[in-house]
This record gives structure tokens, C-alpha cells and sequence, in this order.
């Protein structure tokens, strides 16, 4: 028996763990102590991620689909199959979907075959997309796409903001930093619509009006403008643009702004007190399938620049990601307009350099992601690797697409909607880098065999580059690695032997940063940090006679996103199931207040009525909500799922996301 250290796959948190491997496959996980993230510990969905290593629900032969009926045939077939089919469509017809859970090393590969086999720049990372969001708004202010601060540096503020997210839900570890450090005398503030647990858990809670938080913001940063109680040496040495964002600033009205969001004008000004008047301060907010949209992120990336807590120790604006890859899907240029590191498709020099390493022209024109695509009926063919059931939610869409590839380890629904099925190994079979929500490129090393009939992800898009046309000789994931550092500015320092020995490194990591980058840092960065262009509109979501209720959205604990990894982990998959024993088509909550008022109870069933559809579904009795307020969570069996299909442009904006609604006893 061997125990052998890897990383964490479920949150994009990027915990160090040990494996129990033996010779009938993964016996069990133990937390790694040492490692600078985690520090010996693992949460709910960590210390069971041995469930989905041993299961058997796993592809293990290529499949073709005859007659609505999927064959076994061999890998010379199915990629023969497969490329064929694909080369009868146009390139812009062509979709490719990334995942967020494939290495750092099978997100360029696949990206690379889109762009230089297939001629497609239709290439995306669908789940997650408020990453982007919080990507775009980081990269314009600093130049820095992802995390300015660092995990280690919330025991080091004095403040630490958390904006709209359950933090110790959907990222546990990070949650309980955030509250040891408040234990140890840091302020930790929380502005949400719910009453969530990390709310519990902080020294102040602001309950806010859904839809709120970026009027919030706005009026916050009036406020601190108002009342000089910004940081000015700070703006007028270290930023640019200023002058222009204090004056659009002003135009705001503090008293409407506050009012709408549900805080008082003395209560903004003392959060304009705290943030200025603190040696350091921290937001975190999350960028997941809820995340914010980019105005709100916006709005507090200006909030904290203008209190002088971007680019120093204990301070950053801080997007988490959901998912374990996520922010690596994006470093290896799965977007439609972005190559390796954020570099610009449009930028003809970075395409050129890409062009001659990949000895191929490119398309120039920036392509369309997957959820355009959908909408607009433009997808025909589809490749996607990987992926969570969530995509499920393209279901009425997913019949009208004329054929679809599928590359996975696990067995899940989506695939029954593919026409060909390319099996690889898990994560543990081969070796790979992830790049987790602080920028730490970790390497999960191989740790056993898998089944000698399974291609790795890396060689199998090899093979199919090479069936296609081209000429790939990667002889390991660390020669893909190796290729992607030479491309990238941010990833120039980072190797195998490297990381082999260490715990990660943050990139950037070059010749000026060795060691790789633990913060955003005004001293090395490249020019100064600006103010962020957005919209100062005011309007939120309101209730009418007719529809008296805001409807919010988000996630539950135990059955996160629908995806493979929760089906196939047994102790997070049953308190998911005790959830659908009280609740069997799930729930929406309510408070004690409108329950009294509706006259029901617990567990009796109510009819939501929107604009755009219904459910019948059973109340949740619950004071985590405001009155005139409801909550459900995502992905909860087929009927929220449908009803929220019919809502997508609401859902789209995310954690503000909202939908007026009226409940009526069944």
C-alpha cells in the first residue's frame, strides 16, 4: 500500500491531499499538512473524492452511435469516425467546449486542435462564465487577469469583505480562513441578500435588497468620495484615470443608493471608514455559474482601489473560483478571442509568434462561445470534453445539433446526445498541472495505472490533431508544458522539475519572478492600476402586485452544479438524497413570515408563477431569507431546472440574478 500526494479536483480552492492507492485502486484520503493552502485539511467534498477515483462508472471503450444505438469499436475507428464527420462542417459551424476540470495541459491541446487543426476559434469554457467576467475587469485595471491577492494573505488584513457568496459552502477551506482570521481579530464583513452561514460567522452583516450589489458599490464609492474618506495620496501616486472616476463617482446619489440597496447612509459610511481607515483589506466574491456580472465586479474592484487595498500586502481583489481549473482553462486560451495567458487573439504579433511555434496560419477573426452559439442556433457540429451534467440545461437545443463528440473519463447524461464517445484516463492515471484560484500551477503526478486500453487525454487529442492532418510529437504532458511556457510570459518560469519539488508556483512566474508571484504588486507591476469603466445605472429588480416575490438563485452544499464528481462520491451524493427525501423535486425557501401569510408549512407544496413559466414545488421554511424573498438552488432534479431554462437572460447576471415571482398554495 502507498499513499501518494496529489491535489484536491473539486473547488478551485487547489487543496494538497494524500492518496491511499493500492492495487485494487483508491482506498481512501488523507489531508496534507504541510501544504501552504489547505494546511491539513480537506472539506466534505475532499475527504470522499476516493468515491469517484474507484468507480466503475467510467468509459473504458470508444463508441460510435449506428442506428441511435452506441456500438464498441476501437480508437482507430471512432477518431476515424469523428474526424471525418467534423471536416464535412464549416469551421465557423464547429464548436469546441473546454473544461474546467481537464489539466492545464489537455485545455491547450484541445484548444490548439481547434484553432490549427479544425480552423475554429469557436472555443470556450462554458461552465463558470462569471470568471470571465472578473478576468476582464482585473486585466483592465492592473493588467493582471485573476487573483491580486493570496490565500496566505487573509491571516495578514486587517478587513476581509465578502460580497455576495457562502463562502464556506462553495469553497470550505477558504471559508475557514476567512473566519480563523476574524477569531484572531481581523474584521469580517458580509453583504448579501441571504442570511448565509459565513453571515453567521461575521462580525457585520448588511442583509441587502437582491440585485443590489452593484447600486451598492457605486454608492459606497460616492460616499468615501463625499466624505474624503478615500485613500488620496494613494490614488493620485498610484493610479491613473482618477480624476475621471471621481468625477462620475459623485454624480451618484449616495441616499438613493443606499436606500435601494436596504442599507442606511450612516451605515455606508462607516463601511467607507473601515475600508480606508484599515491598513489592509480583502473582497472575495465568487466567479462561478453565480457570479457576478461584470459592472458589479467593476464597481468593487474601483471601491478598493480608491481605498488604496490593490497591490500590498494583506490586500486584493479577490474573484474565487468554483471549479478546480477554472482559472487554468482561461491561462491556456480557452476563449474564443484569447490565446495562452490572456494574450489577445486580435494582437498580430502574439498571433504570429503562435504561428510560427505552430507552423500553422490561424484564423484571425475572434470566434463566439458555446452559450452564443446555442442561442443562436449556429452550433452544428459540437466537441466537448469532459464536462458536468450542467450543459444539460441545453437540452432543447442539444436535438438540433448535427453531431456531437464527447471525450471523458466518467459516464454521465451528456453523452447520450453524442454520436461518438472517446474514453481517457482520470487525473490520477497520468500527469497534468491544474492552476487554482490564487494562481498556484500545482502538478498532480501519476499515481497509478489505469485501464492499458484507455488513452490519456493528452495523447488522445495528439491523435486526433495527427488523424486530421497534423504533425503533433509530444512524448508527455511535461513537453506540452514546456511548449505552453515558451508561449506565455506569465508561465516562462514554470516546468515538471519545478514544480516537482515544490507546492506550486504563482504565476507570474518569469526571469524577474522566479519564485513565481504571491500578490498583485504596485512595485513590479508593469504601469499603474486604473479605475474601471462602468455603468452607473440604478435600476434593480422590483416586485409588483402581480408578482410580489424576488426570486434568487444559487447553490446547495452536498449536490454542487450537477456534475460527475457529486453523482459518484457517496457520502456528499446521499446527504444530497436525504435532501430529496423531505424535498424530492427540491425546494424553495421561504420565511416563516410569508409561509404564515401563503398558509402553508414545511414541506407543503406551492406553485412559483413567473412571467415567463411555473413549478409546483415544495416550501422551504426558512429565516436564511428575508420576507418577499425566495431562494432556490441550482440544479435540483428536472423541474428547477426546466424553470430556470425558461429565465436564462435573468440567470445569466448571475449572483444579483432575480426573478419576480408570486407563490400560491397548492
Amino acid at each position: 500500500m502507498d499513499y501518494k500526494p496529489g491535489i484536491c479536483t473539486f473547488c478551485g480552492t487547489g487543496c494538497g491531499h494524500f492518496l491511499k492507492v493500492s492495487q485494487s485502486g483508491v482506498d481512501g484520503v488523507f489531508p496534507s499538512r504541510n501544504h501552504p493552502v489547505s494546511r491539513g485539511r480537506l472539506c466534505v467534498r475532499g475527504w470522499n473524492i476516493h468515491e469517484l477515483l474507484s468507480t466503475t462508472d467510467r468509459n473504458t471503450t470508444p463508441m460510435v452511435k449506428k442506428s441511435g444505438t452506441f456500438q464498441p469499436v476501437t480508437y482507430e475507428e471512432a477518431i476515424t469516425e469523428a474526424v471525418n464527420s467534423l471536416k464535412k462542417f464549416l469551421p465557423g459551424e464547429t464548436a469546441f467546449l473546454a473544461s474546467p476540470r481537464s489539466s492545464n495541459e489537455e485545455n491547450y491541446l484541445f484548444m490548439k486542435m481547434a484553432r490549427s487543426v479544425f480552423g475554429t476559434n469557436n472555443i470556450s469554457t462554458d461552465t463558470e462564465s462569471g470568471h470571465r467576467n472578473s478576468l476582464d475587469v482585473l486585466n483592465e485595471g492592473t493588467g493582471f487577469p485573476g487573483m491580486t491577492g493570496s490565500i496566505g494573505d487573509i491571516q495578514k488584513s486587517e478587513v476581509l469583505l465578502v460580497a455576495g457568496m457562502d463562502i464556506t459552502r462553495q469553497n470550505p477551506i477558504i471559508g475557514s480562513e476567512l473566519h480563523m482570521a476574524s477569531m484572531n481579530g481581523a474584521t469580517l464583513v458580509t453583504l448579501d441578500s441571504r442570511t448565509t452561514q459565513i453571515a453567521r460567522l461575521s462580525d457585520t452583516f448588511y442583509r441587502i435588497n437582491p440585485g443590489s450589489m452593484k447600486v451598492l458599490f457605486n454608492a459606497l464609492a460616492s460616499a468615501m468620495v463625499a466624505n474624503n474618506l478615500y485613500d488620496k495620496s494613494f490614488v493620485e501616486k498610484n493610479t491613473e484615470n482618477y480624476n475621471e472616476f471621481i468625477e462620475s463617482i459623485q454624480a451618484v446619489d449616495i441616499e438613493s443608493g443606499a436606500k435601494k440597496s436596504g442599507l442606511t447612509v450612516e451605515e455606508l459610511t462607516r463601511l467607507a471608514e473601515l475600508l480606508t481607515k484599515s491598513k489592509s483589506a480583502m473582497s472575495f466574491f465568487t466567479s462561478g455559474i453565480s457570479g457576478l456580472d461584470r459592472d458589479t465586479i467593476g464597481s468593487i474592484y474601483n471601491v478598493f482601489l480608491l481605498a488604496g487595498k490593490i497591490g500590498k500586502e494583506g490586500c486584493g481583489v479577490n474573484p474565487i473560483a468554483g471549479i478546480n481549473n477554472l482559472q487554468g482553462s482561461f491561462d491556456t486560451g480557452c476563449a474564443p478571442d484569447l490565446l495562452t495567458g490572456f494574450q489577445s487573439l486580435a494582437d498580430q504579433k502574439v498571433r504570429t509568434k503562435f504561428e510560427s511555434a505552430w507552423q500553422q496560419a490561424l484564423p484571425a477573426d475572434g470566434g463566439f462561445d458555446f452559450d452564443t452559439m446555442m442561442k443562436n442556433g449556429s452550433v452544428k457540429a459540437l466537441v466537448v470534453t469532459d464536462h458536468d451534467d450542467g450543459i444539460i440545461k441545453y437540452r432543447d437545443s442539444l436535438d438540433s445539433v448535427e453531431y456531437i463528440v464527447y471525450i471523458g473519463a466518467f459516464r454521465n447524461d451528456f453523452q447520450d446526445y453524442a454520436h461518438v464517445v472517446l474514453p481517457i484516463t482520470s487525473y490520477i492515471e497520468t500527469d497534468g498541472t491544474y492552476t487554482n484560484t490564487e494562481r498556484r500551477v500545482q502538478l498532480s503526478s501519476k499515481k497509478m495505472d489505469g485501464d492499458a486500453n484507455v488513452m490519456p487525454g493528452w495523447k488522445l487529442l495528439q491523435t486526433i490533431a495527427n488523424k486530421a492532418g497534423a504533425n503533433w510529437n509530444y512524448t508527455s504532458p511535461s513537453d506540452v508544458m514546456n511548449e505552453i511556457s515558451q508561449l506565455t510570459p506569465t508561465y516562462s518560469g514554470i516546468t515538471y522539475d519545478r514544480l516537482s519539488t515544490s507546492f506550486g508556483l504563482q504565476w507570474p512566474c518569469n526571469t524577474s519572478k522566479p519564485d513565481g508571484t504571491i500578490r498583485y504588486s504596485l512595485e513590479s507591476a508593469p504601469r499603474k492600476p486604473l479605475f474601471v469603466k462602468i455603468s452607473m445605472d440604478t435600476d434593480i429588480p422590483s416586485v409588483t402586485d402581480k408578482f410580489p416575490y424576488l426570486l434568487m438563485m444559487g447553490k446547495a452544499q452536498h449536490y454542487w452544479h450537477q456534475n460527475n464528481l457529486m453523482h459518484k462520491t457517496h457520502i456528499p451524493l446521499r446527504e444530497y438524497n436525504a435532501t430529496l427525501l423531505l424535498y424530492p423535486d427540491g425546494y424553495v425557501e421561504i420565511h416563516p413570515d410569508d409561509a404564515k401569510k401563503l398558509g402553508v408549512r414545511d414541506r407543503w407544496s406551492v406553485r412559483v408563477v413567473s412571467a415567463g413559466g411555473d413549478m409546483e414545488i415544495m416550501a422551504k421554511v426558512s429565516d436564511e431569507v428575508a420576507p418577499g424573498r425566495a431562494y432556490i438552488p441550482y440544479f435540483i432534479r428536472d423541474m428547477i431546472t426546466a424553470f430556470l431554462s425558461k429565465h436564462i437572460d435573468a440567470v445569466e447576471k448571475g449572483e444579483d440574478a432575480t426573478i419576480p415571482v408570486r407563490i400560491e398554495k397548492v
